[in-house]
């Protein structure tokens, strides 16, 4: 396990990418690609080809990145300097300014030059100069793509270090079918954030969310109402302030986050078995997934009949996880969190018992058959049972204010097993 603070970390919010974009059709998604980051106050700085400037709208891209458009080799561009800003030479700042450097779209010319090292415009000069992780979203038509001196510049920049992402196969601007299509802004998206916190100097967090689902045959499963919604928001909000994430999700039934390391799972045992393999290298472990408590003694193949007025389904046990881990984790200084759903009266007790015989830091305690805090809600209504007695009862929240509000308690949580004397 890593031991790091959480005092260096920067949140996503205070990191930026430099977007570079040529002269492909697909550079019309660029315009959603800038969004996207924006939407996570994600700073971005677009700088574009010549053809670029012929396809998609330099305003446009200025209105919606807050930044003026770098289009020539000596565009000004503000740097902060230790007196304030200053203009400095573009293909320099243009990296020096960012945590991570994007080409989209990513044409067979833009990759034989950085192959080459070739710099005769202002981003392939850019892309040279930078000292950040460079991140190819190719995009061009199929022949090209399978031409092989552009897979012999693929690989020649794999080799160097550089990052890729796509093409995919789909139809193309041309008419034609194959691989060649630029990723989509969301999968851009998704590849670039792991990237960018990398460099951000989190913490490893490892969240479970979602149900399980135990198979009684091959079309029947026992499960329960979990949404995986709280779990996503825990995930999300993690990724957000900056730390590296990996998700063990159960058969989510609302959208997964971008960003974030993903391992699907289906039944307790496959989940337990993922909690096992990676929980070792995080930092902070928070259990949220709805784990079934039973599942079918034997699975049965094919399909049980129906028909029967009754019938009766043994079940067993299934593996407690929390259990399972929580106590290592607690020789070795690492922190675990529990969710406990408890109804009716004793639900605070019940917890506070499970804190203590699981070995957790907190449990967060939550009622799910109350209207505001059911199962798929859009809100919680949770509380934090803590060692010593402590508990904080939570207001009604948006499970993604929740999720902020809990991660700000895991953090200091476990910055103070940090803390000397501890």
């Amino acid at each position: 396990m890593t031991d790091r603070s959480t005092s260096g970390t920067r949140p996503l919010a205070d990191c930026s990418v430099t977007l570079g974009i040529t002269g492909g059709i697909a550079a019309y998604k660029t315009t959603e690609l800038v969004r996207e980051f924006r939407r996570m106050s994600i700073g971005v700085q677009v700088v574009m080809t010549e053809a670029a400037t012929q396809l998609v709208s330099i305003h446009a891209l200025a209105t919606l990145s807050e930044r003026a458009v770098v289009t020539h080799l000596f565009n000004p561009v503000l740097h902060q300097a230790g007196d304030g800003q200053r203009e400095g030479i573009s293909h320099i700042q243009l990296s020096r300014n960012a945590d991570l450097f994007i080409v989209a779209p990513a044409t067979a010319n833009i990759l034989g030059k950085t192959a080459a090292g070739i710099a005769d415009d202002v981003l392939s000069t850019a892309i040279l100069a930078s000292n950040v992780p460079v991140l190819f979203a190719p995009a061009m038509n199929v022949e090209m793509w399978m031409n092989s001196i552009v897979q012999e510049n693929v690989a020649k920049l794999r080799a160097a270090g550089y990052q890729f992402i796509g093409p995919e196969a789909g139809d193309l601007a041309c008419g034609e079918i194959g691989a060649g299509r630029m990723s989509s802004p969301r999968d851009i998206l998704d590849a670039a954030l792991p990237l960018l916190l990398e460099r951000a100097g989190g913490l490893r967090v490892l969240v479970t969310a979602g149900p399980t689902e135990e198979p009684v045959d091959d079309v029947r499963v026992l499960s329960n109402r979990s949404s995986g919604k709280m779990g996503v928001s825990l995930a999300e909000a993690a990724r957000n302030l900056g730390h590296r994430v990996t998700l063990v999700a159960g058969p989510l039934r609302c959208s997964p986050p971008v960003g974030v390391d993903r391992i699907d799972v289906e039944t307790a045992e496959q989940m337990k078995a993922a909690v096992e393999e990676h929980e070792a290298e995080a930092d902070i472990l928070i259990m949220t997934a709805a784990v079934a408590d039973y599942r079918p003694k034997a699975m049965t193949p094919g399909k049980l009949p129906s028909g029967k007025e009754e019938t009766t389904l043994e079940l067993v046990r299934n593996p407690d996880i929390l259990a399972a881990v929580a106590p290592g984790r607690a020789a070795r200084g690492a922190t675990t969190i529990g969710f406990a759903l408890e109804v009716g009266e004793g639900g605070r007790e019940r917890a506070e018992r499970k804190l203590e015989s699981k070995q957790a830091d907190m449990i967060v305690l939550n009622d799910a058959t109350r209207p505001d805090s059911a199962f798929g809600a859009d809100t919680t209504r949770t509380a934090f049972v803590l060692p010593g007695g402590d508990f904080e009862q939570m207001p009604v929240l948006p499970k993604a204010d929740a999720a902020k509000r809990i991660l700000q308690q895991v953090e200091a949580l476990h910055h103070g097993k940090r803390a000397p004397g501890h």
